[in-house]
């Protein structure tokens, strides 16, 4: 379920970013409001004024996620803290393998829209552990092929 907290819920292969017990929160913080790089250019054509204008393709949608990884609240001993963060750290590393065919991130806006893009995990999930073995930051970046598609 979840968080509360979200102002944008957020999925990625079913699975969800934004667990209530806060074990997993993640959100967008680029990707979700830019528009996605195209292919093709306009062509200047010798001794024409101006330029004739090519067919313009959406190519790539550069999607960046940040949050936070932490063991389970209700764990009380040292060995359990570290044990469950270790556990959500793997989840996190298996969801985002970049090796992994692309799947759907789906993202439930705040006034209700759900907005679907196809992404694939980009290589070298950035970690930072300001609390060692209980807490970490994450920043993933996935590449989506085209733009978002509301449903």
């Amino acid at each position: 379920m979840t968080s509360p907290l979200a102002t944008i819920g957020l999925t990625y292969d079913g699975v969800d970013l934004q667990t209530s017990d806060l074990q997993l929160f993640l959100e967008i913080v680029h990707g979700l409001n830019e528009t996605p790089s195209v292919r093709g250019v306009d062509t200047t054509v010798p001794a024409l004024a101006g330029r004739v204008e090519g067919n313009r393709v959406n190519d790539i949608l550069v999607v960046t996620l940040e949050g936070l990884i932490m063991a389970d609240p209700t764990t009380t001993t040292r060995a359990g803290v570290i044990a469950s963060f270790r556990d959500n750290c793997q989840t996190v590393r298996a969801l985002f393998a970049s090796n992994r065919a692309r799947a759907d991130l789906v993202a439930t806006l705040e006034n209700g829209d759900v907005w679907t893009v196809s992404a694939r995990p980009m290589p070298g999930i950035i970690w930072s552990e300001p609390a060692k073995s209980e807490l970490a930051q994450v920043s993933i970046e996935l590449e989506a092929y085209g733009d978002w598609v509301a449903s």
